[in-house]
């Protein structure tokens, strides 16, 4: 098991490259920074990010914040009958780094309350505290990217009327 989820797709569809690129610039709007709405977004992309030449970095558009919406980084690419959708679903950089901190932290924590049953006699049960804090955040990072890491899939698909190829996922 990854402590840090990640995963590699493969969309296969029977548009061709030229129908696909359309579909992707009409479903990609630029970045935008921080903004404050009270109702929900009646944009029609479903996507944030850039598509330069067959290449493209994009994310979700939510409603809300979550850190752990997948980064994708992928491109499109010709097929035998049709055209291929490769891309890589990651962590952002900022949450891993954070994550490594966290849990290097609780860890260390743990190590001492490890001396400090061995040394000075301290109750066992602290143990139980760091443990349970390292399994809170490896939980929280994997639910949070799991369940929208299928809703960025699910919305590929359907957008380019394609298929996942089972025999490249992790």
């Amino acid at each position: 098991m990854k402590i840090i989820p990640s995963e590699k797709i493969e969309i296969t569809t029977e548009l061709s490259n030229q129908e696909v690129r359309k579909i992707l610039m009409d479903n990609i709007r630029p970045k935008k920074g921080l903004t404050i709405r009270f109702n929900k977004s009646r944009d029609k992309e479903l996507f944030e990010g850039n598509f330069i030449q067959d290449k493209f970095e994009i994310q979700r558009i939510i409603s809300g914040r979550n850190s752990f919406l997948p980064q994708i980084k992928g491109q499109i690419q010709s097929n035998i009958n049709g055209t291929k959708l490769v891309a890589d679903l990651k962590v952002h950089t900022f949450v891993i780094v954070f994550m490594i901190f966290w849990l290097t932290f609780i860890s260390f924590a743990f190590v001492m309350v490890i001396i400090g049953v061995i040394n000075q006699g301290t109750n066992p049960l602290l143990l139980i505290f760091p443990l349970i804090m390292i399994a809170f955040g490896i939980g929280l990072i994997h639910f949070g990217f799991n369940k929208e890491k299928e809703n960025s899939i699910n919305d590929l698909k359907r957008i380019i009327s394609g298929q996942i190829n089972k025999n490249i996922c992790q």
